[in-house]
């Protein structure tokens, strides 16, 4: 599995080699990652205890379970979501089908907005970073985080179980944490996200030596060795209606994205990460609001 940096590639790979455990390497990793811009790291950290005081929304997604499902209108800020997600369905799906964009062998989304058309609508920022997201963010990540990026996703029927359709973690030493909502209704047919809670997953991870599978291999776990640890009953798939979602840590929890076997599945998608484990880009490119309250600037501050 190709990582940007070589000296994080190398320290994974030749110390899970040597023995050594995930979990230890993570946290030499964390430390170098931190230790680039400790002002920042510390200032996240005191800022975050002003923004989750006092929060209803404290223990609403755990780092045990590392997922959280939410009703249409349950979280405040994401209750029109879905509506929007409608309206630029209808203005932008017939160009994106016909060119494909996004879709690969690989991957089986179509992008109906690259990270510059998501200026065009202001809306899914506000979202993003609403009062309840940030709160719950900043819970969750015991710092504010930043937004990496918002995305809209269209999946097709497709019969090939390949790439992100199979079993795998999003760069498992990161925590990536990632809102899916659904634009439309979600049936089993229409290839919901499914996932496997963190607590589960870890035991996964463990039996399936999946640190060593995905730092030195392709880090993708086909069905038949993924089922061997767990049942279907233990996963998680977001089926439901319009505007219902999900937060989902999905570095922790082994998830797949898609198997659309008929319709469509039309989510759109916000990215949360703590700020010293990734650099620059998605939503550095957004449009600022003319004004912003520093706990937002944080939340999209560039490296």
């Amino acid at each position: 599995m190709f990582l940007a940096n070589p000296l994080k590639m190398y320290i994974y790979a030749y110390g899970l080699r040597a023995g050594l455990s995930f979990q230890f390497l993570k946290g030499v990793v964390d430390f170098l990652d931190a230790m680039k811009h400790p002002v920042d790291w510390h200032r996240r950290r005191r800022m975050a205890k002003s923004v989750v005081s006092g929060s209803k929304w404290r223990g609403f997604f755990t780092k045990e379970k590392g997922m959280a499902a939410f009703a249409p209108g349950e979280i405040p800020g994401l209750e029109n979501v879905h509506l929007l997600g409608q309206r630029i369905y209808n203005e932008r799906k017939d160009e994106i089908l016909k060119s494909g964009r996004g879709r690969t062998e690989y991957n089986p989304f179509h992008f109906l907005l690259t990270d510059e058309e998501v200026g065009d609508y202001p809306e899914l920022l506000e979202a993003a970073l609403s009062d309840s997201m940030m709160e719950i963010m900043t819970d969750y990540f015991g710092a504010v985080p930043r937004l990496q990026n918002i995305h809209m996703w269209i999946a097709t029927p497709d019969e090939v179980n390949i790439g992100s359709n199979l079993f795998h973690l999003d760069k498992p030493d990161v925590h990536f944490v990632t809102v899916f909502i659904n634009v439309f209704p979600v049936v089993l047919e229409n290839g919901p996200v499914t996932a496997l809670p963190a607590d589960l997953s870890h035991q996964a991870c463990l039996e399936t030596h999946y640190e060593s599978l995905y730092y030195n291999g392709d880090g993708r776990l086909p069905d038949v060795n993924m089922l061997s640890h767990c049942g279907e009953e233990n996963l998680f798939r977001l089926v439901g209606p319009a505007g219902a979602g999900a937060i989902c840590d999905t570095s922790t929890c082994l998830h797949y994205g898609s198997r659309c076997r008929s319709g469509e599945r039309v989510s759109v998608v916000f990215r949360y990460a703590p700020a010293h484990k990734i650099k620059g880009k998605g939503t550095a490119l957004l449009p600022r609001p003319a004004t912003l309250d520093p706990v937002r600037e944080l939340f999209l501050e560039a490296e």
